[in-house]
């Protein structure tokens, strides 16, 4: 019998693969790598890929086939688990929609483009008792509705200020929890700056604190966050927009706090709107997704109404407490001393509430010490060098809120030489100015970007609230949003006008919405509030609905309106921005894009036009605004994609956009 031949010393090996691999990166489109082993990789496999000379992490979307010569090889990175499915599928739903390049959701999940390191050390957590939950039965019978929802469709909480909308997602999730113990859960707010407190009530009612995402992260607590979440295990993350991409594992529940707030909207570089994609979220994970609000956006109550969401209603306030009565002060009819923004009669009502050992808040719709810089002598306004836009003073400094330009105060007048310059129109330090000449006695604080900068910071400011060493807040948007301060009994609205001059078709439903929450923050305990409105038009609509509590009757209103003209939510928008450094560029290329519109059916443009802000930090920008009954993304892309551009010019997508500057 002969002896088999011996072994050779070489093992031939399988010719490599192609991979298609989704990179961190705003390309076109997804790379190919070579790929070497005895078994390709499956889709959502993580690996390493070269792109020039610099190295990033990336997905494997699919594998097969030879590659052609010179093709880069990817290496595995064999130590971090495998992207779940629906985690992938999500990435790729997100770019299709927004019509972005296919690696921009995994850009906002890896900033610096690699996998963050393993950390050296998990913190360990304090073992503290979870408080009991006491609810009414309005809440328990939303709680019961909430969990008896398990089709992944949205449901809309619906309760006023103070109805306990909170208790009432925190019992939903201790019920699933229960059910589900490998969950995950996300849960999203609006502002950095609410983090710290829905963090702090999460704490004592579950005696573990939850894991956090955020742009103002340090980077170990990001590192611990990002691999908690991927090793898939039972965290809550409560966070901002972007913690929308983590890479989930296990997703049983999604919390979208504020739901209607213009914040999660992300307006550069990558455009999206955080609710709608949690919403889409939901659906892939087939979990619930609670969109709660006192005011909830017309898109939003509209799909509630239609039986596109599931709705819950809270009627009341928790624990017997009353809305605020609503009051307005006509303007017209008050002579206010010059340099003078507070009326008398609401100092006076500021007195009183300080008297009675309560506190009161003064709030802006606007941010700086104040919002113009103009010479008294020749009317000069003092413009940014770098937009058609104004600066706006901030201490001694002017500031551009567009481009970010910032200069001293100047002493003069840039035209006439004049010294008359005058910061004009009410800011936060100026009202605070005024109310502390007026009652001398008071403890008064500032809360805007300016003096509030971290979540560290409003955390303070709040506590010195709750622990009564400040009378009065003086603030912007920061304070309207999901505070609960229960001495807090006068809200005082400086410029109740204000949002309503900006001439878009959210103006008057985000004035509504902004108005409502920043005087649910009064009477949210035993005794009662109040609110009053400043106001030069105390017969608009708009305030006659907040005296009335009638959000019913406001919304119909500003429906009915928008169904005259097929905007949303009952049809759909896509603005297409076009901007560079010469004028002559933009609009040419602009007017091919017009030329060169998709004669689809269903689809209108209008257009193209100067955008209203038409020039932003040096480049000249032009509008062209798309109307569609229905999502029309193939012929859309296909348009975008063969637009001929000018030199220098570019093109900027915003599907579903809530700003038009």
């Amino acid at each position: 019998m002969s002896k088999p031949a011996p072994a050779s010393r070489y093992t031939k090996q399988a010719p490599p693969a192609v991979v298609s691999v989704l990179l961190p990166l705003a390309l076109p489109k997804t790379l190919s790598y070579a790929w070497q082993g005895e078994e390709a990789p499956k889709p959502g496999s993580w690996v390493q890929a070269p792109v020039g000379k610099q190295e990033y992490a990336g997905i494997v979307l699919q594998s097969g086939g030879e590659p052609p010569p010179r093709i880069k090889p990817a290496q595995a990175l064999p130590h971090v688990p495998a992207l779940h499915a629906n985690t992938l599928a999500f990435y790729r739903w997100v770019s299709r929609y927004t019509l972005s390049a296919p690696g921009e959701p995994l850009r906002v999940a890896l900033p610096r483009g690699k996998v963050p390191e393993l950390p050296k050390k998990w913190p360990k957590l304090k073992e503290t008792k979870p408080s009991v939950a006491i609810l009414s039965n309005a809440q328990t019978t939303a709680m019961e509705s909430i969990v008896a929802e398990n089709s992944g469709r949205a449901i809309l909480l619906d309760g006023i200020t103070g109805s306990g909308k909170t208790e009432v997602y925190f019992e939903v999730l201790r019920r699933l929890r229960a059910k589900k113990p490998a969950m995950q859960t996300l849960m999203l707010v609006p502002e950095i700056a609410l983090t710290p407190q829905l963090v702090q009530r999460f704490t004592a009612a579950f005696g573990t604190p939850p894991l956090v995402w955020h742009s103002q992260l340090g980077e170990a607590a990001r590192r611990r966050t990002w691999w908690q979440v991927m090793r898939g295990e039972p965290v809550v993350v409560i966070g901002a927009r972007s913690a929308l991409f983590l890479p989930f594992q296990n997703l049983g529940l999604i919390v979208v706090d504020e739901e209607h707030d213009g914040s999660y909207k992300q307006d550069e570089a990558f455009r999206y709107h955080g609710r709608d994609l949690a919403v889409q979220l939901g659906r892939t994970w087939a979990c619930p997704t609670i969109l709660s609000s006192a005011t909830p956006s017309l898109e939003t109550w509209h799909n509630a109404q239609q039986g596109k969401y599931a709705h819950v209603h809270l009627p009341g306030r928790f624990g017997g407490a009353r809305l605020p009565s609503v009051s307005t002060l006509d303007l017209r009819q008050t002579k206010l001393p010059r340099g003078s923004f507070v009326s008398p009669a609401l100092i006076e009502q500021v007195k009183q509430t300080l008297e009675r050992g309560e506190q009161s808040l003064l709030f802006l719709n606007r941010r700086g010490v104040a919002p113009l810089m103009i010479c008294g002598d020749c009317g000069t306004r003092r413009d940014c060098p770098r937009c058609d836009a104004s600066l706006t003073v901030h201490g001694d400094r002017l500031l551009c809120h567009y481009c970010g330009f910032s200069e001293a105060l100047p002493h003069e007048c840039p035209t006439c030489g004049s010294e008359s310059l005058r910061a004009y129109g009410p800011g936060t330090r100026r009202v605070a100015a005024e109310i502390q000449a007026a009652l001398p006695g008071a403890r008064v604080a500032v809360a805007d970007s300016d003096s509030v900068s971290s979540p560290a910071q409003m955390g303070e400011l709040l506590e010195q609230l709750h622990n009564d060493q400040l009378d009065i807040i003086v603030g912007t948007q920061l304070v309207t949003k999901g505070h609960h301060l229960p001495k807090l009994t006068l809200v005082g609205v400086v410029d109740a006008d204000m949002g309503l001059a900006h001439g878009d078709l959210r103006a008057a439903e985000r004035t509504f919405q902004l108005l409502t929450q920043v005087g649910g923050r009064a009477g949210r305990a035993s005794k009662p509030g109040s609110v009053v409105l400043q106001t030069f038009d105390p017969g608009q609509p708009l305030f006659t609905a907040l005296q009335k509590a009638d959000r019913e009757g406001f919304y119909k209103l500003e429906l009915e309106a928008r169904r005259a003209w097929g905007d949303p939510p009952f049809g759909r928008m896509v603005a297409v921005i076009v901007d560079g450094l010469q004028e002559a560029e933009v609009v040419a290329t602009a007017r091919r894009l017009a030329t060169d519109f998709p004669k689809a059916e269903g689809l209108r443009l209008l257009g193209p036009a100067p955008a209203p802000v038409a020039r932003k930090n040096e480049r000249w920008r032009w509008r062209l605004l798309v109307k569609t009954a229905t999502p029309a993304h193939g012929p859309l892309k296909r348009w975008l994609e063969a637009a001929p551009l000018g030199a220098g010019v570019r093109v900027t997508v915003d599907v579903d956009p809530v700003s038009f500057w």
